[in-house]
């Protein structure tokens, strides 16, 4: 009945679209993109979130990139880099590489750029979890740079990826309010943006004159990008399909099933490492007790269902897949574990809650957020033959935040992506673990586990340094991975999509869409 109704209201939305449906604009070599949310800057150093860095990726560049299919750093803006010592990295810079605006990009640019969101003055929301690490940075010459941090940091290279935009010092200078430099930015990336507004949304016209593209960071194939703001699903799954729109993201399942049937579309779909999950307040910053017993997070895990999570909420050509048993994606460089998670059974459930003098079970608040919330409700409903009454709280992103910051939530149900597809596990790690804002287990152990693996180079100890980490928050059932959420992407016939060279959460990188 759900598809029912969800597929006669898109019908009715696509009829009434269809008088001003126009064909998909590969003669115009313009293609049309929707996002959720509204985006005022192509900057994610002030706007933290997926839909921004997809455009950042675009429109920046960065030192080094990564070849997703074979699992390598590569060149980009430094053509080369060599280890000093435990503390120190030097780079060399290609020395063809220019801006938007044709000006040449050489060390000052990229000493800068370091010195600029490194700067105590400069504040934005997640400046220590992304540049808390580094030192100083060093010109050696005009295209040599040496990049110090703090301590032995394991996961330098790889938070290079998208920790250091390059910002072109004379122009970002002159800027009088640097949060709004990505409202018209300039950067050395494969598109420059010539439109972003809030409103009207953003336009990427391609970089001819990239020229240092590598296996990792592909140069653009299309020549125009036309994003617009869409919050509905409904609406969007309209327009894709009276060719109003070339590509669509972020499909519910059962909506993905009634686009199937559509002549003129093709479905996309594979597996992620965005991995929805359920943790408890067992500090008891919010007050509310219960968590604090190790038998009462135990019995609510047993109590939960994944596989029927599964079957109702993932596509049927992946509902049978391996449920998660750790916190990280096994994808990840230097993911382990090797506990299991905890089993559905709800009698022994009932025991432990009794065990606990909760027999008569009690009352919580379940906070989610965006895609997380049916999976909240998916969970409160199991929880609720329990005798466990869970009210919903359904948060936007800066509220959840804000309340998480804040110790105020008694247990959430979140999704976690790894930083929009980064490979490494230091990303999932630091989420969970790193005392900050975003930790919610505070155990002291884990701490210290995430701060030794941050500092072992050598990989084999790296990895079993994470899997004790990953293994004590199942043992003490803090917190439990529900499901990998899926990358479903429907799109034009006409347009060729390379999902399996990206991990991004929304299936497609920009810069790897063609048109056939």
């Amino acid at each position: 009945m759900r598809v029912l109704l969800r597929s006669t209201a898109i019908a009715a939305s696509a009829l009434a679209l269809s008088g001003s449906a126009t064909l998909a604009q590969k003669s115009r070599d313009t293609l049309r993109v929707a996002v959720y949310e509204p985006i005022s800057t192509v900057d994610n150093t002030f706007e933290p979130q997926p839909q921004t860095s997809m455009f950042m990726q675009m429109v920046f560049d960065y030192l080094v990139s990564f070849d997703t299919a074979k699992r390598e750093l590569k060149p980009l803006l430094a053509e080369s880099w060599k280890q000093i010592d435990n503390l120190t990295v030097e780079f060399r810079l290609r020395k063809d590489v220019k801006f938007h605006d044709g000006q040449p990009l050489d060390a000052d640019d990229v000493v800068y750029s370091f010195n600029f969101l490194t700067d105590p003055k400069v504040v934005f929301r997640t400046k220590e979890s992304r540049y808390g690490f580094f030192d100083t940075i060093e010109k050696i010459d005009h295209y040599t740079v040496r990049i110090k941090t703090r301590t032995t940091f394991a996961p330098l290279m790889m938070r290079l990826l998208t920790s250091l935009p390059i910002y072109p010092r004379i122009a970002h200078e002159k800027t009088a309010d640097k949060s709004t430099f990505g409202r018209t930015p300039i950067g050395s990336g494969p598109y420059r943006a010539t439109q972003v507004d809030s409103t009207r949304g953003i336009v990427l016209e391609l970089n001819k004159d990239y020229r240092h593209a590598t296996e990792g960071k592909p140069a653009g194939k299309i020549g125009r990008i036309e994003i617009v703001t869409i919050p509905d699903v409904q609406t969007q799954t309209a327009r894709v399909m009276t060719e109003q729109q070339d590509i669509m993201y972020g499909i519910p399942p059962d909506t993905a099933e009634f686009l199937k049937s559509n002549p003129k579309l093709e479905l996309a779909m594979q597996d992620s490492i965005q991995v929805a999950f359920v943790i408890f307040d067992h500090s008891d910053r919010s007050g509310i007790g219960v968590f604090k017993d190790a038998r009462v997070r135990q019995a609510l895990l047993q109590a939960i269902d994944r596989r029927s999570i599964a079957r109702a909420m993932l596509p049927k050509e992946l509902a049978e897949q391996p449920l998660q048993d750790g916190l990280c994606a096994d994808w990840l460089i230097g993911c382990a574990h090797s506990l299991k998670a905890p089993v559905y059974d709800p009698a022994a459930a009932r025991k432990l809650l009794a065990e606990a003098g909760m027999g008569n079970g009690f009352g919580l608040t379940l906070t989610a957020w965006g895609q997380a919330r049916p999976i909240a409700e998916a969970i409160e409903a199991q929880w609720r033959k329990l005798g466990i009454k869970a009210q919903i709280e359904s948060l936007a992103m800066p509220a959840f935040v804000k309340k998480r910051s804040a110790g105020q939530l008694n247990a959430f149900v979140a999704l976690y992506d790894n930083a929009s597809g980064q490979p490494d596990v230091d990303q999932t790690a630091s989420y969970y673990f790193e005392p900050d804002g975003r930790n919610y287990i505070k155990n002291p152990d884990l701490v210290r586990l995430y701060n030794e693996a941050r500092a072992e180079l050598d990989a084999k100890k790296r990895t079993e340094l994470y899997r004790q980490m990953f293994d004590m928050a199942i043992t003490n059932h803090y917190a439990m991975p529900i499901l990998r959420t899926p990358v479903i992407v429907a799109h034009s016939k006409e347009l060729r999509v390379q999902m399996e060279k990206t991990k991004r959460p929304e299936g497609f990188e920009l810069n790897l869409l063609s048109w056939k």
